[in-house]
């Protein structure tokens, strides 16, 4: 009987480190999702202030309490950097030189769940 109990247990964690891992992108969060250059923030305006301030740089109106914004920011090549904004099937894409600095500085910063590694 114990032993079939432990074999469930490790079955069970198992399953969970399998489910886990096996996601296709990264969503360890620390001081290492401020070194991302590829990412998806899932942006709601309750979380930050920042959220509202790129919805003013990007001149959303009305604004949007909830929304999707993926950044790009690989390239060296300032003109080929970009923001999507807004739903994941048919996001507005921007220039990331149209967001001031401020904003890009929290976009990049931002450690919170709902930031998630693309690359």
């Amino acid at each position: 009987m114990r032993k079939h109990i432990s074999l469930a247990i490790v079955l069970a964690l198992a399953l969970i480190f399998t489910s886990c891992t096996s996601s296709k992108h990264s969503s360890v969060k620390g001081p290492s999702a401020k070194k991302w250059t590829y990412f998806r923030i899932l942006a709601d305006a309750d979380d930050d202030p920042i959220f509202v301030k790129l919805q003013d740089d990007l001149h959303i109106d009305p604004k949007m309490e909830r929304y999707t914004v993926i950044v790009d920011i690989r390239s060296k090549d300032a003109s080929q950097q970009y923001i999507l904004f807004g739903d994941d099937s048919n996001p507005l894409r921007y220039p990331w030189s149209q967001v001031s600095a401020q904003v890009q500085q929290g976009l990049i910063n931002w450690t919170g769940n709902s930031k998630e590694n693309l690359e």
